[in-house]
Order: structure tokens, then C-alpha cells, then sequence
């Protein structure tokens, strides 16, 4: 009879939702027409790619600040571990021609093999590196001799802050 008095006097049940019923939502739901969403994802896509071709007109390729070094492979006595004797070394020389430090900088050996330097190359320094010490991403070293070295690819930051780089190939 309850049920009954109530619908007589147009208030609405109170009964609890059915499982198989969705919750009922009293807030606006945003949506996106497929013209706004074919326009926000090539704005997304298209940002970006804008962005980096600006960056490139204005910055410059890297190879467009050359980076005043020399650079050599060489064999050289090098002491052993125990400081006794020498033995003859496969060796990379890089010799900085620049008046100021040159800082952060990185050997590359045929675009694989990798070496970073902690410290600045002094002006006028040389800084001579094993071929045995380069290693790649996922710590494999190069072994002299196994492999001909194509190019060493130098690079570091010259006063500016710009990358200098150095490109010799053999």
C-alpha cells in the first residue's frame, strides 16, 4: 500500500539499483566530435615536428662548429700494469689545437664504439686512449686489429656551449 501512496502523490521510489543497471550520472560528460579529434592529433603530432625544425634552423647542424683537434691512430709504448716494462699499444691520439679547455668530450669509433672523458682536454693537451678501452652500449670492447677503423667522430663544447665536432676518417 506504501507503493501504492506514493505514486499517488507523484514522489518518486526510493529503490535500490539493479545490478545489470548503470550508475546514473547528473554531470555533463565532455566528448570530442571526429573532426576535434582528427584536429588534436595532428596538432600532437605536428607540435613536435615543428618545434625540432625550428630548433635545427636556428641552432644549426653540429657539424657546422668544428672542434679544433687533430686526430691519429697510432702504436705507442704504453707502461704495463706493474710499471716495469712497456708494451707496444694500438692507440687513438687526440690533440687539441685550441687556445681554452675543451670540455665533455666523447671518441667515437666507427659510429660503435665509445669513450667519454671525464676531465677537459687542456688547451694545447693531447690525450692518448687505448683502442681497447672503447666499448659500446652494451659494454663490448673493441678489440684492435679484428675490425678496421673507419672514422673516429670527436666531439666536445667549445666556450659558446655549442658542440664542436670533429669528423676524420681513414
Amino acid at each position: 500500500m506504501s507503493t501504492e501512496a506514493s505514486h499517488a502523490n507523484n514522489t518518486p521510489i526510493d529503490r535500490p539499483p539493479q545490478v545489470d543497471e548503470s550508475p546514473r550520472s547528473i554531470a555533463p560528460t565532455p566528448s570530442l566530435s571526429s573532426k576535434g579529434l582528427l584536429l588534436a592529433l595532428m596538432l600532437a603530432c605536428l607540435t613536435p615536428l615543428a618545434s625540432l625544425s625550428i630548433y635545427a634552423i636556428v641552432a644549426g647542424r653540429a657539424h657546422e662548429h668544428g672542434l679544433p683537434v687533430e686526430v691519429l691512430i697510432d702504436r705507442i709504448p704504453l707502461p704495463t700494469a706493474d710499471g716495469n716494462a712497456q708494451i707496444l699499444e694500438d692507440v687513438v691520439v687526440v690533440t687539441s689545437l685550441a687556445d681554452h679547455d675543451i670540455a665533455k668530450v666523447t671518441v667515437n669509433l666507427n659510429g660503435q664504439y665509445f669513450l667519454y672523458q671525464d676531465s677537459p682536454l687542456v688547451a694545447g693537451g693531447t690525450l692518448v686512449v687505448r683502442q681497447a678501452a672503447f666499448a659500446t652500449k652494451s659494454n663490448q670492447r673493441f678489440v684492435p686489429g679484428r675490425y678496421p677503423i673507419d672514422s673516429i667522430l670527436v666531439t666536445g663544447q667549445l666556450p659558446s656551449g655549442a658542440r664542436g665536432v670533429k669528423e676524420a676518417t681513414f
